[in-house]
């Protein structure tokens, strides 16, 4: 016998039918955030850009529970409270549609972890609520329970544009973090990551590999952990780069990596974002690259003998790196790439340039 047709049948035991109101408050509470830093030794200023979203804590405190009302996003969008000071986040984006800002008030609250990459500033609920749009903070609970194969979410600003979604799939979920294959871009630094089911937040992105086919994200279980408790899960010291293939069983995107190269034209400069990432894998040749970038001797020293305004390896590339990208329009992912394969670091030039 055939089986009686209906004109509307409930397939996912009632899973696949969601409230569009509760995905509009979730777009909503999403910022374009921007802040303008002056570097300390050329005193020139570079503009910095990321995604944020609007958020509630309850915080302890001598008089019970404080309710602050903040932003959270990266910490290398937003690292310190001088960053901070100078920032902006703009709500409603969309568009034509130009958005509204609202001052960030570190006075009000201001916690950040390097190692989990977030960032929690304070800002004046009466700003908020005078807003031109109605915003219902996105809550930062602990996350459900996941498994690989879930649906993500991630709503950002990628490049400052207007918002942008992507979803896709969950790799691997090893504390702190959740990995999954969602695309981002540079400036989707510190989106929500949402569960596709029932759009509870889960993370905060902050990074990606796109030679290892993945994008990763802080879990919110660990973030208030360390709010709450100053602490949160080390990273496991068996999780490496070279062990990241192993973990997802994937090797390299040839559909990613041929969006990478067309996405940074030869002739274009690179982002901070790109730069921060490589600073990180030429800390043991950082001087000879800065004199294959034509860095001047004698600002390639200032930077090797300040010990106080950088104070590590990493931070010394990095800033060799600002002082190449203020010499104007020649410093392009062209010039870059020949710097880089003269030392012979052509995977190097692949992965960040996009070289043949």
């Amino acid at each position: 016998m055939a089986a009686m047709e209906q004109n509307e049948v409930i397939l996912s035991e009632g899973n696949g039918l969601q409230s569009t109101k509760l995905l509009t408050d979730k777009i909503n509470a999403v910022c374009y955030i921007e802040t303008v830093l002056k570097d300390p030794i050329s005193r020139k200023e570079r503009l910095k850009r990321g995604t944020g979203f609007l958020s509630k804590l309850n915080m302890p405190s001598e008089r019970g529970c404080l309710e602050i009302y903040g932003v959270f996003t990266n910490n290398h969008v937003l690292g310190s409270i001088n960053d901070a000071e100078k920032a902006h986040a703009t709500f409603g984006y969309e568009g034509s549609e130009e958005g509204q800002q609202v001052k960030l008030k570190p006075e009000k609250m201001f916690r950040t972890n390097k190692e989990l990459d977030y960032t929690f500033v304070g800002v004046d609920k009466a700003d908020i609520d005078g807003l031109n749009l109605t915003i219902q903070p996105i809550l930062m609970e602990p996350e459900p329970e996941l498994k690989k194969g879930e649906n993500v979410m991630i709503i950002q600003h990628p490049k400052g544009r207007p918002k942008h979604f992507s979803q896709e799939k969950i790799s691997n979920v090893e504390k702190p973090f959740v990995f999954y294959k969602a695309d981002t871009e540079t400036g989707s630094s510190g989106s929500p990551v949402l569960a596709s089911e029932g759009l509870a937040l889960i993370a905060v992105h902050h990074k990606g590999c796109g030679e290892l086919s993945y994008n990763k994200g802080t879990l919110t279980s660990e973030i208030l952990m360390h709010l709450q408790e100053g602490t949160y899960t080390k990273i496991s010291d068996s999780f490496s780069d070279s062990q990241d293939k192993e973990i997802f069983e994937v090797g390299p995107s040839p559909k990613k990596i041929k969006m990478d190269q067309e996405d940074y034209s030869n002739h274009e400069q690179p982002s901070e974002e790109v730069l921060e990432n490589l600073s990180q894998e030429i800390v043991s040749f950082w001087k000879f690259l800065g004199r294959k970038l034509k860095i001047p001797n004698a600002k390639l020293e200032e930077i090797q003998s300040d010990n106080i305004q950088y104070p590590g390896i990493k931070e010394k590339a990095f800033q060799m790196l600002l002082a190449w990208i203020d010499q104007g329009k020649t410093a392009t992912f062209a010039h870059l790439s020949v710097a880089l394969q003269s030392h012979g670091k052509k995977r190097l030039a692949d992965k960040y340039c996009g070289s043949s």
